[in-house]
């Protein structure tokens, strides 16, 4: 399986932030859209950095004041793995656990096209491991198709 199989099978659209979203207008669109994080991005849909809940979290626990004033290009991860629509899922996965991360960018062209979570490669894993399961259960009770 590859990254753009999970991609395809996304019903949900893409939600960005640039970097000039204020974080309430960021926490907004994540509780709106329930999500955990927002890529971020520039005019041409460049990616420049992600940022999640827990960024935000930790800026409001450090800043409970003043959190108000900051923006998304304050406490975004500018540092990120990225992957590509024809990566193996299996490199994904072994990039968020090697790193201990939860999402992955999708880019195309130096353009973010999707996100990869870790929750989309544990479904894609069970899904494949329910399908094998299925035909070898079909084999063992003699039910396969010669």
């Amino acid at each position: 399986m590859f990254v753009s199989d999970i991609l395809a099978a996304k019903s949900r659209p893409l939600i960005t932030a640039i970097e000039s979203t204020t974080i309430p207008e960021a926490m907004s669109l994540l509780l709106q859209h329930r999500i955990s994080c927002l890529l971020v991005v520039d005019e041409q849909q460049r990616l420049a950095g992600l940022v999640s809940d827990k960024d935000i979290f930790r800026l409001v626990h450090e800043e409970p004041k003043g959190f108000m004033h900051h923006t998304v290009g304050d406490v975004m991860t500018k540092k990120l793995f990225t992957a590509l629509p024809s990566d193996p899922l299996h490199h994904v996965a072994a990039l968020m656990t090697t790193h201990r991360i939860r999402h992955i960018p999708v880019v195309d062209n130096d353009r973010a096209i999707g996100l990869v979570s870790i929750g989309d490669v544990v479904k894609s894993q069970l899904d494949s491991m329910e399908f094998e399961n299925k035909h070898l259960r079909k084999y063992i009770d003699g039910d396969y198709p010669a």
